[in-house]
């Protein structure tokens, strides 16, 4: 018999050790979710908390006292009278769940509920003793406000919402230190039956404001509540606000805002996103997308930016986050794309800082081969498969011409644009030698939106970078140093020019405006991706269309495919910002500029027979001082039509105003069915002096390789040969593998027919023994 009472001791008391053991006295914090609001104060999303649920937001540092007295009337009348557990009502409930013979009374104190919100058990009887032993010790080791606090941060009120400032947000719309009586008293009656007394059902608020009602007449009947705010309370409207549904267009931006949420203090954040400009955006984007879906585009995306402080006030990462055929859930404006010609202006930029450059500068829009350096050449080509002669650098940036950014790069320097490019945040930079090479001007470097429209900041904002920013909390960050201030704004003049965009973008495009607006376009080889960036005195805008697994296009260009819905949201949007201000017609005119006549064929100082002249902007000490070369009057003779030298006697010699264009333009020229002036000198004229022979094979350049296609005609797989001779009305004879081909005269060119095989290329006068150096070339089949 001891030893059984002995064994039923140890087990009492092991189990006391226990019990007591699995006590917690500590208030535990939850993570608060963090509420994004648009910079209007619309609902964007949220990100939940603890348990995946809304709110555990932090009270005031003084709880507002409508909050409390309502709570401690619905909860715990006694509050403070008990240490955690009130016996009086412990045995009133023990009497009525006898009598009753089920459990209609708990007797719970706000400690109690707190132990048990804290850690969740099953309805029973030794839940309930835990539970009172527990709220005993929370009181004792924490103080009856600090428990009073984490019931009012924790207890539940409805749809996944915890917490009474998460609660006076998420049904009025304000902070917990504004509610009315009658606010509060709805508010405190809720935790009760969290799921049946939802506000946004008719059950639900009707149940929850017969129960605050009462709350209030007890607070009357108590003394609490004078009868002036009895019957303010009673008259007064709730004014419960919607239930908050996120837009899906706002989901992408939802989720970049959450990395920089987790960086920031509190739990309410404003983002810079307006959610009516989203919406217009997301639709004009959508709707572009829906034309161009038969040619081949499967998705979009595009960025609204606010100038001068970068606040992003649109972000759409996908045409549809749910669209799992066509990738969705991709964010796009995170991911690295090729731009296109979309990186041409910044280094039309670095030329015009550097002073090798103007916009008046001739540019060569002519077939060009460059040597790489590990062997072999690069051929590259207009998106248009054309040329256009000569060309002012203002026309070739606005015609987006590849062959003259590719020449101004050479200039530039690669290593120097890629830094650039790295230091205006393009993430991810190579400066692996050749990453890039030359292709860099028309799309190797891959930016993504967000990235791009970093840059297009700095010619926005005279040179220097503004970083986006997609929450309106925190300072500026500090922008990065692109180009000169000079050298960016002539940049968004050109640009801005929508008469140095012809002919390539007719007037009345998507890219003209009735204001100013610099905008660029770009497309990437294979019409894989189509960009335009355009941004005006308050705004900066990109958009992109393409597929997430690279496919082709069919002709979707940035200027037919991403601008007109550029455009449909910059004349949507541009009233909105500063509508007391008119939009500017023109940019100003960079610090140190001055504006000067010039031949717009030449870009010199336009001479007596220039027809077309025009007004260009320099830097200063960079105008032109030489007159225009093109339109000279040029002296032939009559007898063949070739120059006359100064021997020529003076009755075989006319003079007339003629086009003069160096040799390098003669193919273009002579494809354009242009009359220019002869290059030739005339044989018949008296020789005035010794000339030196000189000749040299122009095309094809050394190491060429060329492939026979099986499915062309024989006749039609040829390549052009082409030379320079001095005197240049010598005739030559071309040979190949030292076997004379052709014999040749003025200008020298040749079609040959292919041959498989490595064969060797000359050129020889015909009348002396004056031959080219040798160009090698492999023909394969």
């Amino acid at each position: 018999m001891r030893r059984r009472l002995l064994i039923a001791v140890l087990i009492l008391c092991a189990g006391s050790a226990a019990f007591l053991r699995s006590l917690d006295p500590t208030l535990h914090t939850s993570t608060p979710s963090h509420l994004i609001l648009d910079r209007t104060g619309r609902f964007l999303g949220e990100v939940p908390g603890t348990h995946e649920a809304w709110g555990f937001w932090p009270l005031p540092v003084t709880v507002p006292e409508k909050i409390v007295i309502t709570t401690l009337e619905t909860e715990d009348r006694h509050f403070e009278d008990h240490p955690g557990v009130h016996l009086p009502s412990v045995a009133r409930a023990a009497w009525q769940n006898v009598r009753n013979r089920k459990v209609i009374s708990g007797a719970s104190t706000i400690p109690m509920q707190v132990a048990r919100l804290q850690h969740p058990r099953a309805r029973t009887l030794f839940a309930k003793l835990h539970e009172a032993a527990e709220a005993l010790l929370l009181v004792h080791e924490n103080g009856r406000d600090a428990v009073l606090r984490q019931y009012l941060t924790i207890a539940p009120y409805g749809n996944r919402c915890h917490g009474v400032g998460r609660a006076a947000r998420l049904y009025f719309d304000k902070p917990v230190e504004d509610l009315s009586w009658l606010q509060a008293a709805y508010l405190a009656a809720l935790p009760q039956q969290p799921g049946k007394m939802t506000p946004w059902t008719k059950g639900g608020h009707a149940l929850a404001l017969t129960r605050a009602r009462r709350i209030l007449l007890q607070l009357h009947e108590r003394g609490i509540l004078s009868d002036e705010d009895l019957r303010i309370a009673q008259s007064s409207d709730l004014h419960v606000v919607p239930q908050p549904r996120r837009a899906p267009e706002t989901l992408h931006a939802v989720l970049a805002l959450q990395a920089e949420l987790v960086k920031e203090p509190g739990f309410l954040h404003h983002a810079t996103l307006d959610l009516e400009i989203q919406r217009v955006t997301h639709r004009a984007l959508v709707e572009n997308l829906w034309r161009l879906r038969a040619q081949g585009a499967g998705n979009t995306a595009g960025l609204v930016v606010d100038l001068p402080t970068g606040e992003v006030l649109a972000y759409v990462g996908s045409a549809d986050y749910f669209d799992v055929g066509a990738h969705g859930a991709i964010d796009f404006v995170q991911a690295k794309r090729s731009p296109g010609s979309s990186l041409k202006p910044f280094i039309y930029g670095m030329a015009l800082e550097k002073g090798s450059h103007t916009a008046a500068t001739e540019l060569a829009d002519t077939p060009v081969a460059f040597e790489l350096p590990g062997g072999g050449l690069y051929l590259p080509e207009n998106i248009t498969h054309t040329w256009s002669g000569p060309m002012l650098l203002k026309q070739a940036l606005g015609n987006s011409r590849n062959i003259p950014a590719l020449r101004v790069l050479s200039d530039v320097g690669v290593d120097q644009a890629v830094a650039r490019f790295d230091r205006g945040g393009v993430a991810a930079v190579s400066y692996e030698p050749d990453a890039y090479g030359l292709a860099l001007a028309i799309g190797a470097l891959h930016v993504t939106p967000w990235e791009l429209a970093t840059l297009y900041t700095a010619l926005a904002n005279r040179g220097e970078t503004i970083p986006l920013k997609l929450s309106r909390s925190g300072p500026p960050a500090a922008g990065a140093r692109l180009l000169s201030t000079d050298a960016a704004m002539l940049t968004a003049r050109l640009l801005a020019d929508p008469e140095a965009r012809r002919p390539a973008f007719p007037p009345g495009g998507p890219l003209d405006f009735d204001y100013a607006v610099a905008i660029k376009t770009g497309t990437s080889q294979g019409y894989r991706d189509a960009w335009v960036t355009a941004f005006s005195d308050r705004l900066l805008i990109v958009t992109w269309v393409g597929n997430h697994d690279w496919r082709r296009m069919h002709l979707a260009s940035g200027g037919t495919a991403a601008a007109p819905a550029l455009h449909r949201v910059m004349d949507e949007v541009m009233p909105t910002r500063a509508p007391h201000l008119s939009p500017a017609l023109e940019f100003p005119l960079p610090p140190h500029a001055t504006q000067v006549e010039v031949c717009a064929l030449s870009g010199r100082r336009p001479g007596p027979g220039c027809t077309h002249v025009h007004s260009e902007t320099f830097l200063k000490g960079t105008e032109p001082t030489e007159s225009c070369p093109f339109h000279v009057d040029v002296p032939l003779d009559v007898r063949n039509g070739l120059r006359a030298g100064p021997s020529c006697p003076a009755r075989f010699t006319v003079t007339r105003p003629m086009l003069a264009l160096p040799e390098a333009y003669a193919p273009w020229a002579r494809s354009q069915r242009l009359t220019v002036a002869p290059t030739a000198s005339s044989p018949l004229c008296p020789a005035a002096a010794a000339v030196e022979p000189k000749l040299a094979v122009t095309e094809p350049r050394p190491r060429s390789r060329f492939l026979v296609d099986p499915n062309t005609p024989p006749e039609l797989n040829t390549v052009r040969f082409a030379a320079s001779v001095t005197p240049a009305d010598e005739e030559i004879i071309w040979l190949v593998d030292d076997t004379p081909v052709a014999k040749v005269g003025y200008p020298h060119e040749l079609r040959w027919s292919l041959a498989p095989g490595r064969h060797v290329i000359r050129a020889r006068l015909a009348r002396s023994a004056v031959a080219s150096a040798p160009v090698t070339v492999t023909v394969d089949d």
